[in-house]
């Protein structure tokens, strides 16, 4: 009797284990990289995948290609559906939600992010392996259920920000959390940031193909006030601007984006290697040209080629402005070292809050010096860490500004 007991205590809990496992919705785990893991049941034809996305690149295409939000911004408060995009949206979408604000397509809106409000969007686009140009918009299936199916996108987009202090003074916040725009904004105030916009879609298939019956922001806040909130950025990501990622081959996934790189490492490389130059005798002729003056501090740099290349391409450009720009103490020869003997491992990485008008590098190398200590010279080498901003020049680039974050000895 004993063992008929445990038997079915067993029996019981294998039956609840596996009852529960049935009743319990098919879920998406996000991970840190925003990429959702799929279930083990979910399936599709590989033919159906590439209709269904097909139709999601199409839609964020025509949602995101040159969109300023104001021209959204009352669809948005209505729930009415715009036309560039209704083609894509299913029948039963339309016929029950329409003119509805909770509808389920969630439209571009104002978001806050770093400090900077966007106030437009343009999808990024990509040479694809024929060359032709393809949206960068990523999806992946999760899930179907029936004739639905859902699915994870990605949508990369350049966007057109102002700081939050100008968006306040220049639109007027409605009751809603919609905005009325009161004043145009100038050239000066706009930037470009890259950005990373998640939504879940979930589209429907029948005799005509694939069609959205929702596409809704990740992480989405409930209510449709909740969600235009300005400070509501959850399904965003502000991104390195420049995409960098490279192709098995090496090349770069984005070629203009890596052209920019190039060009600007290069600039910034040139100026670095032209420090060996400058020995202690020379770096104590130049603190005395330091108190003199633009003119002085500029022929002298001249004379030792750190201005300019090899093609007399500028480098730097030096004005009234020349010490705090290039602050002397940020010069790499300390009192104690007699020379830089070699300049190595030598990397250029895009600071956090590169823009399209903020070109801002990391730039980290390490120098072999030649330290004096009485009569014997010695060699350390020392690690140094400088944030390195450049301008534009027509068609060209130079370095406007500089500075020695940190250094410190790594020998031995």
């Amino acid at each position: 009797m004993k063992k008929l007991g445990i038997v079915l205590l067993i029996a019981s809990v294998l039956i609840f284990g596996t009852s529960c496992g049935v009743m319990q919705p098919a879920s998406v785990t996000v991970n840190e990289g925003g990429v959702g893991e799929k279930p083990a049941t979910a399936t599709i034809s590989a033919d159906d995948d590439l209709k269904a996305k097909k139709v999601i690149s199409e839609y964020f295409t025509a949602l995101y290609s040159d969109t300023s939000v104001d021209s959204y911004n009352e669809y948005s408060r209505t729930g009415i559906i715009p036309d560039n995009i209704r083609g894509y949206i299913a029948d039963k979408t339309i016929k029950e939600g329409d003119g509805n604000p909770e509808v389920g397509i969630h439209l571009p809106r104002y978001v806050s992010v770093n400090g900077m409000t966007i106030i437009g969007y343009n999808v990024e686009i990509l040479k694809s392996g024929n060359g032709e140009d393809t949206p960068n918009i990523v999806s992946e299936f999760v899930s179907k259920n029936g004739d639905n199916y859902l699915y994870f996108t990605k949508v990369y987009c350049k966007a057109k920000a102002i700081p939050d202090d100008v968006f306040s003074s220049s639109y007027r916040k409605n009751e809603d959390n919609t905005y009325t725009k009161m004043r145009d904004i100038g050239p000066e105030n706009i930037d470009l940031m890259r950005v990373e916009i998640r939504y879940d879609v979930e589209l429907t298939k029948s005799d005509v193909g694939f069609s959205i019956l929702r596409a809704t922001e990740s992480n989405i806040k409930p209510g449709m006030k909740n969600r235009l909130f300005v400070f509501n950025n959850d399904n965003i990501t502000r991104l390195s601007y420049l995409d960098l990622t490279k192709n098995d081959d090496g090349s770069y996934r984005n070629p203009s984006d890596g052209e920019i790189y190039e060009t600007e490492k290069a600039v910034v490389t040139k100026f670095f290697s032209r420090f060996t130059e400058l020995d202690r005798e020379r770096m104590n002729l130049l603190s005395y040209r330091w108190k003199q003056g633009t003119k002085q501090v500029s022929e002298f740099l001249n004379v030792l080629g750190v201005t300019t290349d090899e093609e007399g391409v500028k480098l730097i450009e030096l004005n009234d402005n020349y010490g705090e720009n290039y602050p002397l103490n940020s010069f790499p020869l300390r009192n104690n070292m007699e020379r830089i003997v070699e300049i190595k491992n030598f990397t250029v990485t895009p600071h956090p809050a590169y823009s399209d008008k903020i070109k801002l590098y990391y730039v980290n190398f390490d120098a072999t010096v030649q330290r004096t200590n009485g009569i014997t010279d010695e060699y350390f080498t020392y690690r140094y860490d400088y944030i390195v901003s450049l301008a534009k020049a027509e068609n060209s680039v130079y370095i406007e500004k500089f500075r020695l974050n940190e250094y410190y000895n790594v020998s031995n």
